[in-house]
């Protein structure tokens, strides 16, 4: 009886115990956020001259030693569409983050419109260039809120407008409040495949030159993957897209496709002239029609 009496009560003392060991790392992170010394802000240079994306021998390593990538060249005319294809590990979304600015070259060079995302400043790199990924958020408060994250000003007319793009308006419309609906932790629980769209809308709004995307359809799942390609595929129309592609769906509307293994470019070329190539890619075309 005595250790029935106690297993509870102890059960509950490690419990809350767990929540205040994790309480206090999450504490730990935003107190050395907020001590983190701002980076200085380069010196205003040139502009981007167009919209074009070139990547010249890149390499890079995420420890120093081991590289990830090595000695990448590719070049994306301003206005077409490149699909990153490769297995799991090529280094596929290691070259997005860098041909993006996010990540910088440990080697090599990447210049956007002719100037390295190094000599802008954070305001005119994420006006340029911009990149979504397969982990979107749904930030809480209102859906058009969520969405004037990427333009603050934007009027209701180019909310509901960018929404319409990507082809979201109708179920947006549909949501108890409409566009005033509380999304995200503790509101409306939207899917994976609308907040993926909810994303691109902010892309349209953002409406920057050069558009990355990584296997930003990865999380619709088969139902949604059509709609969710369409999406991106309005929400990229006209910009110079890089997209790593997680369905070869992609690959076969893109201008141009580059196979990507061990970080290092394999092959290129259109998707019909590579599939009668009969080289990776081919090889991947076959296994991806035979699921």
């Amino acid at each position: 009886m005595l250790f029935h009496r106690l297993f509870n009560p102890i059960g509950m003392l490690l419990f809350v115990f767990d929540e205040v060991q994790a309480a206090g790392a999450s504490l730990a992170r935003l107190v050395g956020v907020a001590h983190l010394e701002s980076a200085p802000e380069p010196e205003r240079g040139p502009a981007p001259a167009d919209a074009s994306l070139d990547l010249a021998d890149v390499r890079f390593s995420y420890d120093g030693s081991a590289e990830v990538l090595h000695g990448v060249t590719l070049r994306v005319p301003a206005g077409t569409r490149v699909a990153l294809v490769g297995s799991t590990g090529a280094g596929k979304s290691t070259l997005a983050a860098v041909a993006a600015g996010s990540l910088r070259p440990t080697g090599g060079s990447v210049l956007i419109g002719g100037v390295p995302p190094s000599s802008l400043d954070t305001a005119r790199l994420r006006g340029h260039v911009a990149i979504i990924t397969q982990e979107t958020h749904v930030f809480a408060g209102p859906l058009v809120e969520d969405l004037r994250l990427a333009r603050p000003g934007a009027t209701a007319e180019q909310v509901t407008s960018a929404l319409e793009t990507v082809g979201a308006l109708s179920w947006a419309l549909a949501l108890p409040e409409g566009l005033d609906t509380v999304v995200g932790e503790g509101g409306h629980e939207l899917s994976p495949a609308q907040a993926q769209q909810l994303a691109l809308a902010r892309l349209v709004l953002a409406d920057p030159a050069v558009a990355v995307l990584d296997e930003a359809t990865a999380e619709a799942g088969s139902m949604g993957a059509r709609l969710l390609e369409e999406s991106a595929a309005a929400a990229t129309l006209g910009r110079t897209t890089l997209v790593v592609a997680h369905r070869l769906t992609q690959a076969v509307s893109a201008d141009r496709v580059v196979v990507l293994e061990h970080g290092r470019i394999v092959e290129e070329g259109p998707h019909e002239r590579l599939v009668a190539a009969g080289g990776r890619y081919a090889r991947l075309w076959e296994a991806w029609e035979s699921r």
